[in-house]
């Protein structure tokens, strides 16, 4: 039965619904995979979580390697002779072009594959990690933060999108939970290695160790990653009454693999038994209703190496089309809000590395710098249960809501959540600054880093969530075009990721003299009522976001099929 409830881009059934009631915890699968067994919608759970094992450890290495300087700035700028300044400024190159390249690694892994990207990435930031250790001046110093900031871009916009292609909306809270722990235990563990390294054997050798877990994690890349691209094409099913039929319709309008080059389901469809074929109903965006048992749950076949992706026929259009799509989406208002408030997450990263060698260096803790590189243990253990319990507790509320919603999902529920966000984040802002300032025990400044580390990943899962929510299922009408490649490239993503590094560029320029030269006391002040202004912009969103989606997706149509 059509339901004018679900003409909103974000707004889903995910439950089965009796009247006006629900009446079932069945949960619909949401996106609907297609009859392919290679369909990576249909791997086994177990298959699934290899993947994102893999992926997930390159966000931890490739985030510990740019991180990995930080607790040593203070002793760095001795021995180098770069100001404080010129090294803060380069790590807001460094993001800067994470952004930037973003717009061109994304439509690059959508053209020639996702896994190629990502072993490349990782090879190439251990290459230019080895540049660092033979940096004379400040030109350089940039240079290689550019260039790494290239490299390292797939683990900012791309990893997210890979989630997407493995996993149920409704499974998707701990993936991007971990994922969120991810950036930011990477860059916590950097400055706590390095730290201890530093004390023991000097600088360089942590460019070495770092370099070395580099090269170690592209090898587990080639071995144990699998592409995810793959293009799924349904069409709208008659009403069929005999289930043979049924199942052979479907079979016909199932999904190719692309750019993997896979047989397509129509290939190897008929070789699934009818066993699979069940009485449950599935109701899909209204287009069509399955009656098999998906997913197929198929296994890892094992380390296949030597197996890269088939580029796609159209690829030189679809990374045109992705780029052009990123710039035009910053008109949506869900996705400039999205990169504001990522942009605000990076900037409590950012605050926490910046400060931390600066102030517990100093008088009056005189810490040592393997001292100060264990002070981040607080932002780490603090994003530990965000990655577990955040994620589920996201998963659960959003399907709490739906139920009291008659089985409906908005983009909107999750942000219920955000209220942590709000609260934590000015008490955190004045711990670090107040802390100091009246030379109150350190402890006071690191368990302030600890609370916006909280709410920095716990804020990111939540943001990121919510603009695949709002925006992911929308596909071009012509399912063959290079637009729908594009579409799965996440423009709307990317665009947030930009506008997030642009916002951390231009505070890279603002840290130091808003922190040390205006006094740590009007930091904390001013930072927290800053941020906790633009934090409070998610009401806006609670009250007109699903009209705004609503409003954006002629538009947002227009784009995608450009």
């Amino acid at each position: 039965m059509y339901d004018d409830r679900l003409d909103v881009p974000g707004t889903a059934r995910v439950f089965d619904e009796s009247g006006e009631i629900v009446q079932t915890d069945h949960v619909n699968l949401y996106p609907m995979p297609s009859l392919d067994p290679e369909d990576p919608l249909n791997w086994s759970k177990g298959r699934k979580w290899i993947f994102l094992s893999c992926i997930i450890w390159y966000q931890f290495v490739v985030n510990l390697q740019a991180a990995v300087l930080y607790a040593i700035y203070v002793p760095l700028s001795d021995e180098t002779g770069l100001t404080l300044d010129q090294l803060n400024a380069g790590t807001g190159y460094l993001y800067l072009f994470i952004g930037i390249s973003a717009i061109i690694s994304q439509p690059l892994a959508l053209g020639y594959g996702k896994r190629p990207i990502y072993i490349i990435s990782t090879f190439a930031c251990a290459l230019l990690n080895v540049w660092t250790a033979y940096i004379p001046s400040n030109s350089q110093w940039i240079g290689s933060r550019l260039l790494l900031g290239f490299f390292l871009s797939p683990a900012y916009a791309l990893i997210q999108v890979s989630i997407t292609d493995v996993f149920f909306m409704h499974e998707r809270g701990l993936p991007m939970g971990i994922y969120a722990l991810a950036i930011y235990a990477g860059g916590c563990m950097g400055p706590i290695l390095s730290g201890q390294v530093y004390d023991a054997m000097g600088w360089k050798p942590i460019i070495w160790l770092s370099t070395g877990l580099t090269v170690i994690s592209g090898f587990v890349l080639v071995f144990f990653l699998e592409e995810s691209s793959f293009i799924r094409r349904t069409t709208a099913i008659s009403s069929l009454t005999n289930p043979e039929d049924q199942y052979e319709g479907v079979v016909a309008h199932g999904g190719d693999v692309n750019p993997a080059g896979s047989a397509s389901s129509s290939e190897v469809g008929k070789n699934i038994k009818m066993d699979n074929i069940e009485a449950g109903v599935y109701n899909v965006n209204r287009q069509y209703i399955q009656k098999v048992s998906l997913p197929l749950n198929t296994k890892w076949h094992g380390p296949r190496f030597w197996k890269f992706s088939k580029p796609h026929p159209q690829a030189q259009a679809i990374i045109i089309k992705t780029v052009f799509q990123c710039f035009m989406v910053l008109r949506l208002p869900a996705v400039i809000w999205c990169g504001v408030t990522l942009g605000v997450f990076q900037a409590f990263y950012n605050f926490v590395s910046a400060l931390a060698s600066g102030v517990l260096a100093e008088d009056p803790y005189n810490m040592s710098t393997s001292a100060v590189g264990l002070t981040f243990l607080s932002s780490l253990i603090a994003a530990i249960p965000v990655a577990f319990l955040g994620g589920p507790l996201a998963d659960w509320y959003g399907l709490y809501c739906a139920k009291r919603n008659h089985g409906i999902s908005e983009a909107e529920h999750k942000l219920h959540l955000w209220l942590i966000c709000v609260i934590l984040t000015p008490i955190g802002l004045l711990m670090m600054g107040l802390g100091p300032y009246y030379s109150s025990h350190w402890i006071i400044f690191v368990l302030g880093c600890g609370i916006i580390n909280f709410v920095g990943t716990f804020g990111t899962l939540l943001a990121v969530n919510y603009i695949f929510d709002c925006f992911h299922e929308m596909h071009p009408d012509n399912p063959d075009s290079p637009s729908a490649a594009a579409q799965d490239a996440a423009p709307y993503l990317l665009s947030a990721v930009l506008i997030c590094m642009v916002f951390s560029f231009a505070l890279s320029y603002a840290i130091t003299p808003w922190c040390f030269e205006w006094g740590l006391r009007n930091f904390g002040i001013s930072s927290a009522i800053i941020f906790t202004f633009i934090l409070c912009s998610t009401g806006l969103m609670l009250i007109y976001g699903k009209r705004m989606r609503k409003s954006g997706e002629g538009y947002y149509k227009k784009i995608i099929n450009w």
